[in-house]
C-alpha cells in the first residue's frame, strides 16, 4: 500500500511537470515573438523615417530646382544687366535663408563661373565635372556627388540646373550647400534617441549623417557589399545588425533608395537599445515561471497526499448515480488499481447516460409523432364528420338552397378525402424510400417543357389568393434523363408550399438555369420566409418550422423529406435560401445527363394527373 501511495505521488509530480513542459517551450517562444516583433516594429519604424528623409530631401531639391528656373529665366531676359548687377542679386538671394546658407553661382555654357553670391570673386572652370558634363549632354536638373568646395574647402554638394533658350544652353544656375548644414532639411526631430540617419550619393560617399558626421571623405566610402550599396541599386535593405565604424555600435536599420536621383538613405538605431525592453521582459518572465515551477512542485506533493480525496470521490460518484445522475464524473485518470476502477467507472455511467438518452429521445419522437399523427388525421376527419353532419341537419324541402349547401359541404369533404389521401401516401412512399423499394424511372426528355407545364397547370391555386406565377428559362429545350412522374411530385409539392406560405397579392417566380454539367430549378416566392435557426430541419422527416406555421398551415413535416429523397434519386441535390419575413427559394440540381437509348420524348402536350395536383393542393381550398 505504501509502494503504491509513493507512485501516486510520482505520477501526480511527473504529470504536472510534463504539463508545464509545453507551456514552458510555448512562453519561450512567445519571449522570441516578442523580440522579433520589436525588431520588426523597429525596422518598420526605420523605414518610415527613411522615406520621410527622402520626401525632405526631394522636396528641397525640386524647391531649389524650380528656384533656380526662375532665376535662370530672369537673368536671360534682361542680357542689359551686367555682372555686378547679377553678383548683387545673386547675394540677396543666397542672404534670405536664415537656417543655413546656400551659395548661388551663374556659369557661362563654357563651363566658367564667373558670377557668385560669394564674397570672392569667382572664374572657376567646371568644364571637367560630371554634372557640367550631363548638363551638355542634355540633361536639364542635375544634382552632383559629394565635394570639397573650391572657396571654403568644405564637403558640399551642388545642385544645378540648365537654363536653355529654344534648346540653346545659355547658362548654368548651381547652388551649393554644405554637408554639415544639410541637418536643417531633414526632420529631426521625429528620431528616437540614440538613432541615426543619413544619405549617400550615387558614388556611395555618406554625404550627410546625424551622427559622425565630422569625418574626412576618404572615409566616408561605402564599402562595395555594404547595404547602402544595394541600395543605389534600387533595393530596400534591412538589416538585423551592422557594425557602425563612425561611433563603433552594434546597430539595426534600413536603407532605402531614392530612385530620382540614384541617391540612398539610411536610417539606423542601437541593436541593444531595441532589445533591452524584451530583455527586462525576458528577465521578468523567467523569473515568473521559477516561481510557477515552485508553486507547481509544492501543489503536486499536496496531490499526492490526498490520494485517498480519490477514493471518496468515487464513492461520492456512485452515490450520486444511483441518485439517478448520470453526468456525474470521478476524474480518476491514473494507470494504477485505483485508476482502472474509474475509469471502469466512469464507462459505465457513460454508457448508462447515452442509454437513457436514447430511450428519452425515442420516446419523445414518438410521442411527438404520434401527436402529430392524430393530429393530421383528425382535422380533415372532423371537417368530413361536420360536413356530414351539417347536410343530415339540412332542411331537404328547400330542393335549391339544399342543392347549393350539398355541393359546398361535398367539395369540402373530397377536398379532405384528399388531404387524407396524401397523407397516406406521403407516409407510404417515404417508407418505401427507405426500404429501397421506389425504383427511379429515366427517360430522356424536355425538363424545360415538363417544368413549365407543371408550373402551368396549378394555375387556378394562385389565383385564388391573386398570386402572381412567372415562369422563366434561359434556355428553351434541355433534353436530360429524369423521371417525369418524380418531377411532378417535386414541382407540385414546392409550388404547393409556395402557395400556402404567400400572402395574397405575392408572387412566385419559377427559373431554370443551364448550367456547365448541371441544370438548374429555382422555386422562389416573397412569402413569409423561414427562421435562419430552423432551415436545417425543414428536410428533417417529421420536421416543422415551428408551431405558429404548423397551425396555420397544416401538414406532417414529411412532404419535403420525400421530395428531398426523389431529387437524389436523379443524383441531384435540393438547398433553401431564405430571409424571415422576406421569402423563400428552393433550389434543384439536376445533372445534366441522358441515358443510352434512341427513345427521346417529343415535346407534346404533357397530360399530368389532376387528382394528383388535387391532392398536392388539398390544403389549399378552392
Amino acid at each position: 500500500m505504501i509502494l503504491k501511495i509513493n507512485r501516486i505521488k510520482l505520477k501526480i509530480i511527473l504529470l504536472i511537470f510534463t504539463t508545464l513542459i509545453p507551456l514552458s517551450i510555448l512562453k519561450i517562444t512567445e519571449i522570441k515573438r516578442g523580440v522579433e516583433a520589436s525588431i520588426e516594429t523597429e525596422l518598420e519604424v526605420c523605414q518610415d523615417y527613411a522615406e520621410a528623409i527622402n520626401l525632405a530631401f526631394m522636396n528641397f531639391i525640386e524647391r531649389t530646382w524650380s528656384s533656380q528656373y526662375i532665376l535662370g529665366r530672369s537673368l536671360i531676359a534682361h542680357p542689359e544687366r551686367g555682372s555686378e548687377y547679377i553678383e548683387d542679386h545673386l547675394k540677396s538671394i543666397a542672404s534670405d535663408n536664415q537656417l543655413f546658407k546656400i551659395h548661388y553661382y551663374w556659369s557661362t555654357p563654357e563651363g566658367i563661373v564667373n558670377i557668385s553670391s560669394h564674397e570672392k570673386d569667382m572664374m572657376i572652370d567646371i568644364s571637367g565635372r560630371n554634372s557640367y558634363k550631363e548638363i551638355i549632354s542634355g540633361k536639364e536638373k542635375v544634382i552632383g556627388g559629394l565635394e570639397y568646395s573650391a572657396v571654403n574647402g568644405e564637403l558640399i554638394i551642388s545642385i544645378s540646373r540648365a537654363i536653355r533658350d529654344d534648346g540653346e544652353l545659355k547658362g548654368i544656375v548651381i547652388n551649393t550647400i554644405e554637408a554639415k548644414d544639410m541637418k536643417y532639411i531633414f526632420p529631426i526631430n521625429r528620431i528616437g534617441a540614440g538613432s541615426t540617419f543619413g544619405l549617400v550619393d550615387r558614388d556611395g560617399n555618406i554625404v550627410y549623417q546625424l551622427i559622425g558626421d565630422n569625418v574626412q571623405v576618404e572615409k566616408r566610402k561605402a564599402g562595395e557589399d555594404s547595404p547602402a550599396r544595394r541600395a543605389l541599386k534600387g533595393e530596400i535593405v534591412k538589416t538585423r545588425s551592422r557594425y557602425s565604424e563612425q561611433d563603433g555600435v552594434e546597430r539595426m536599420g534600413v536603407d532605402y533608395p531614392i530612385k530620382e536621383i540614384g541617391w540612398s538613405s539610411f536610417v539606423t538605431t542601437p541593436v541593444e537599445q531595441v532589445l533591452a525592453s524584451g530583455r527586462q521582459l525576458s528577465i521578468k518572465n523567467i523569473l515568473i515561471f521559477v516561481l510557477i515551477y515552485i508553486i507547481s512542485f509544492s501543489i503536486a506533493m499536496m496531490l499526492s497526499s490526498g490520494f485517498a480525496e480519490s477514493i471518496d470521490k468515487l464513492k461520492l460518484a456512485a452515490q450520486k448515480v444511483k441518485a439517478g445522475d448520470l453526468n456525474v464524473k470521478t476524474g480518476i485518470s491514473e494507470e494504477d488499481d485505483l485508476g482502472d476502477v474509474g475509469q471502469a467507472f466512469d464507462s459505465m455511467v457513460e454508457a448508462l447516460d447515452i442509454k437513457a438518452k436514447e430511450e428519452e429521445e425515442y420516446n419523445n419522437l414518438k410521442s411527438e409523432f404520434l401527436t402529430t399523427i392524430s393530429h393530421e388525421f383528425k382535422t380533415p376527419l372532423n371537417i368530413i364528420l361536420g360536413s356530414i353532419q351539417l347536410l343530415e341537419s339540412s332542411d331537404i324541402t328547400n330542393h335549391e338552397e339544399f342543392y347549393g349547401i350539398f355541393n359546398k359541404y361535398i367539395k369540402l369533404q373530397k377536398q379532405n378525402s384528399y388531404r387524407l389521401l396524401r397523407l397516406i401516401n406521403n407516409f407510404i412512399d417515404i417508407n418505401k424510400i427507405e426500404d429501397n423499394h421506389i425504383k427511379i424511372k429515366l427517360c430522356n426528355n424536355d425538363i424545360v417543357k415538363v417544368v413549365e407545364d407543371i408550373t402551368m397547370s396549378i394555375v387556378e391555386y394562385t389565383k385564388l389568393k391573386d398570386i402572381s406565377i412567372i415562369f422563366d428559362t434561359d434556355v428553351e429545350e434541355k433534353i436530360i434523363a429524369f423521371d417525369a412522374d418524380m418531377v411532378e411530385r417535386i414541382m407540385l409539392n414546392l409550388l404547393s408550399n409556395s402557395i400556402k406560405f404567400t400572402e395574397r397579392g405575392g408572387e412566385i417566380e419559377v427559373n431554370i438555369y443551364n448550367e456547365e454539367a448541371k441544370v438548374k430549378i429555382s422555386v422562389k416566392d416573397n412569402g413569409i420566409g423561414i427562421p435562419e435557426d430552423k432551415l436545417e430541419m425543414i428536410f428533417d422527416r417529421f420536421g416543422q418550422v415551428e408551431n405558429s406555421l404548423r397551425r396555420r398551415t397544416e401538414g406532417s413535416g414529411i412532404g419535403l423529406s420525400l421530395v428531398k429523397s426523389l431529387v437524389e434519386l436523379h443524383e441531384g441535390t435540393i438547398s433553401v435560401q431564405s430571409e424571415f419575413g422576406r421569402g423563400t427559394e428552393f433550389i434543384i440540381e439536376l445533372p445534366d445527363k441522358i441515358i443510352d437509348n434512341d427513345f427521346i420524348a417529343k415535346n407534346e402536350e404533357n397530360t399530368f394527373n389532376a387528382e394528383r395536383i388535387h391532392v398536392e393542393f388539398s390544403d389549399i381550398y378552392v
